[in-house]
């Protein structure tokens, strides 16, 4: 008999350590809860003066829609300066690293502007890339800040 339950405690003892490490790969798999991640994304630019031109904001949040979904909302806010010949647009571009994303495009005298949007990742769990930018280009052509990368894994 003592042969039999020091079996089973050793069966009962690896199957408790096979499923604790199971609970522990998936709940640190799942970023701190595929909960909402804030993100504020920004372009700016200067003339040589150091007098801002251009300044275009993106304040929010992106959050996993499940394995391959994800929703991003917030506000698009910028400053335009004044005295150029054109309007003058700023833009956020938002998808998935590996995958086609959307353009949210705005006068910028038109802003701010509430944004919220749903997109897909092709891949499960890829991260989303956000960049923000303006008008200020040469013959109006846009110029971007920084790529900003969220990884909000998955909510399943």
């Amino acid at each position: 008999m003592a042969r039999t339950s020091s079996r089973r405690s050793r069966c009962a003892g690896i199957a408790g350590a096979i499923l604790g490490s199971a609970l522990l790969t998936v709940s640190t798999a799942t970023p701190a809860s595929a909960a909402s991640v804030p993100v504020q994304v920004q372009y700016m630019d200067t003339d040589g003066l150091g007098n801002i031109q251009y300044d275009v904001r993106f304040n929010g949040t992106v959050t996993s829609q499940g394995p391959n979904g994800y929703i991003i909302q917030g506000e698009l806010d910028a400053y335009c300066h004044h005295g150029t010949l054109t309007h003058q647009s700023v833009r956020l571009d938002a998808g998935a690293t590996h995958g086609a994303g959307t353009i949210h495009r705005f006068w910028c005298a038109d802003t701010p502007v509430p944004i919220h949007a749903f997109g897909y990742r092709h891949q499960a769990g890829d991260t989303v890339d956000l960049k923000v930018g303006a008008t200020s280009g040469t013959f109006n052509t846009y110029n971007f800040g920084p790529t900003y990368r969220v990884d909000i894994g998955t909510d399943y």
